[in-house]
C-alpha cells in the first residue's frame, strides 16, 4: 500500500473550497494513519463506504464532499486526538461547508469581477484620504516639555452606535462589509464568504478590525467567518493587532476569538 504523501490544496482553487480542504486536511492529520486504506477503514467503521481515492479528492479540495462525510472525519478526529487538540468546532466545519464553492469554476466570474470592483473603490478611496499626520485634532494642547506628562486614561469600550461610526470611517471596511453583505443577503453565502477570504491578503489590520466591526452589526454569522479566516491566515503580528483594534472598537469578545482562531493554524500557514 502506498504511503500518503502531503497533500497541498491547490491555489486554483477558490477561497471558500480551499478554506473546507484546508479544515479537512488538519481532521485528516488527526486521525494518525498511514496510508489511505486504513483511513478508509475508520470511515467504514462509522458507515462511510467510499473507495479511499475518494478521500484523497476531499482532502485537496478536488470535490467537495457531503456534509455527512466532514461530521464524520470531526468525529473521528476528536475521538483519536488528544483532548482539546481539535479546535475547529463543528459549528464552524458547517459554516466551511456551506461557503465552500459546489464546483470549481462556478463562482470564478462574478467573485473576479467583484473582488476587481473593491480594489477599485477601495484604491479610489484612499487616493482622496489626508495623510495620517495631516490633521491634528481640534482639541489637541500644547504640551510644556518642562512639565509633567499627562496621565493616560484607561480605555473605555466605545458604545456600539459610536463603535458603528468609528468603523465606518474607514473606506475599505465599509466597501468590504457592504459587498458581502449585499452577496449574503442574495442567498451568494459563498461569494461573500470567498469574498472575505480575498480581502484579508490585502486589509491593513485596522481596515480588518473595522470590517468585522460592521459586519457584527446584524450579519454575525460572516463576522464570525471573517474572524474565522484573518485569525488562520494573517501573520501572528496581524492577528495581534487586528485584536487590539477590535478591543479598541469594544470588541473585546472578538478580539480574545480572532487570537484563539489563529492557535487552529496548520504548520504551513505560520
Amino acid at each position: 500500500m502506498a504511503e500518503i504523501s502531503r497533500v497541498e490544496t491547490g491555489g486554483e482553487l477558490p477561497p471558500g473550497r480551499r478554506a473546507l480542504a484546508q479544515a479537512i486536511a488538519v481532521l485528516y492529520g488527526h486521525l494518525a494513519v498511514e496510508t489511505l486504506a486504513q483511513a478508509s477503514a475508520l470511515l467504514s467503521a462509522g458507515n462511510w463506504h467510499k473507495d479511499p481515492s475518494e478521500i484523497s479528492r476531499y482532502r485537496s479540495g478536488r470535490r467537495k464532499p457531503p456534509i455527512a462525510f466532514v461530521l464524520l472525519l470531526h468525529r473521528l478526529a476528536t475521538e483519536r486526538a488528544a483532548p482539546g487538540a481539535v479546535a475547529i468546532s463543528v459549528t464552524e466545519l458547517r459554516a466551511l461547508h456551506a461557503a465552500a464553492e459546489p464546483t470549481l469554476c462556478r463562482s470564478c466570474s462574478p467573485l473576479r469581477s467583484e473582488n476587481e470592483r473593491l480594489r477599485g473603490e477601495n484604491s479610489r478611496l484612499l487616493a482622496h484620504q489626508p495623510p495620517p499626520c495631516a490633521q491634528q485634532p481640534a482639541n489637541a494642547v500644547e504640551r510644556n516639555p518642562a512639565g509633567p506628562a499627562p496621565r493616560t486614561p484607561l480605555p473605555v469600550p466605545p458604545p456600539a452606535r459610536d463603535r458603528q461610526r468609528t468603523a465606518r470611517d474607514v473606506a475599505a471596511a465599509q466597501q468590504l462589509a457592504v459587498s458581502a453583505s449585499t452577496l449574503h443577503g442574495r442567498g451568494q453565502t459563498g461569494y461573500a464568504v470567498a469574498l472575505i477570504q480575498d480581502a484579508s491578503a490585502s486589509l491593513t489590520p485596522l481596515e480588518s478590525a473595522a470590517s468585522i466591526a460592521l459586519l457584527r452589526d446584524g450579519h454575525d454569522d460572516l463576522a464570525d467567518t471573517a474572524i474565522g479566516i484573518n485569525g488562520r491566515s494573517r501573520t501572528e503580528g496581524d492577528v495581534i493587532r487586528i485584536a487590539v483594534e477590535l478591543h479598541a472598537l469594544g470588541l473585546p469578545e472578538d478580539a480574545g476569538a480572532i487570537l484563539r482562531a489563529s492557535l487552529t493554524r496548520t504548520p504551513a500557514q505560520t
